[in-house]
């Protein structure tokens, strides 16, 4: 082999190392620019948690805030209704049970706002312990009792002995439950109503059903169920008060038990929501 032909394969062997060596350099160049990438993600991270957490504090602030002059309101409407300090005249009575339904819707409203900023910033934690679902369904009656005789709406609970235990928080099945039962008592027509909630045992979980004869859902609404803030546009849900956050917050109360949500529903014909909980050795 001749001089030049060594000389020649060396040049080949050189530009094959420099090709390389430029092609690790760029692999060297993006991977230290996906670690910055990767840093800047991680700032933007952390400083979108902290936003969440002071919104979360701010919110919780102006909800306790707000709570303290409304206490004392409903106080002192509840001591008037109750005649504590005297008669009253038809018209200062319908005047104070204005104040206190909408002192009362007012509370709802923050308890509301106040547990789904704490479901959604993760400021809210599980409590699990053993329950029995009667002990729930029996606060649940007596809690809704009044506002079903209100609108002459016939409420039952249907709950057979034997049904498996709970352990799990039960505070969170109580407000997704009693979210279903308010809204059930709400969109069903005044005098023709009936609302049933009944528990079974399914395959080694527990099935809880509030089934209605009210207004029913749209199919095109029931695409939107969940969604914040949402709310149908039937003749009787406008004329009721609400803000969309019921669903949202069955929803919420049900992935932190690690529970199911389903439903059916027609227009015009009712509807039934099923919460599917699981239970002690299920």
């Amino acid at each position: 082999m001749s001089h030049l032909t060594e000389a020649l394969e060396l040049l080949g062997e050189l530009e094959v190392s420099a090709n390389q060596q430029a092609r690790l350099a760029e692999i060297k160049r993006l991977l230290e620019q996906a670690q910055k990438d990767s840093e800047e993600v991680e700032t933007l991270r952390q400083k979108l948690d902290e936003t969440i957490k002071g919104h979360g504090q701010f919110i919780s602030f102006v909800v306790h805030e707000i709570r303290k002059p409304m206490t004392t309101i409903r106080g002192y409407s509840d001591m008037l209704v109750k005649k504590v300090v005297g008669d009253l005249n038809a018209m200062q009575d319908q005047f104070i049970n204005t104040i206190r339904n909408n002192v009362i819707s007012m509370d709802n409203l923050l308890s509301d706002i106040s547990d789904m900023t704490k479901m959604t910033t993760g400021r809210m934690v599980a409590e699990p312990k053993m329950d029995m679902f009667k002990n729930i369904a029996m606060k649940l009656e007596k809690e809704f009792a009044e506002k079903a005789e209100a609108r002459q709406v016939k409420l039952t609970f249907d709950v057979p002995q034997g049904l498996p235990l709970l352990n799990l928080d039960s505070g969170r099945v109580e407000r997704a439950l009693s979210k279903l039962v308010d809204n059930a008592i709400k969109y069903t027509r005044e005098g023709e109503g009936e609302v049933i909630v009944n528990a079974s045992n399914e395959t080694g979980k527990l099935r809880i059903t509030v089934r209605d004869n009210g207004i029913g859902i749209s199919e095109a609404d029931q695409q939107h169920l969940g969604e914040l803030f949402f709310r149908g546009d039937h003749e009787l849900v406008l004329q009721t008060k609400g803000y969309g956050m019921g669903i949202p917050i069955v929803l919420e109360c049900m992935r932190m038990v690690h529970g199911e949500v389903s439903w059916e529903s027609k227009e015009g014909e009712g509807s039934a929501f099923s919460l599917l909980l699981p239970t002690m050795g299920g």
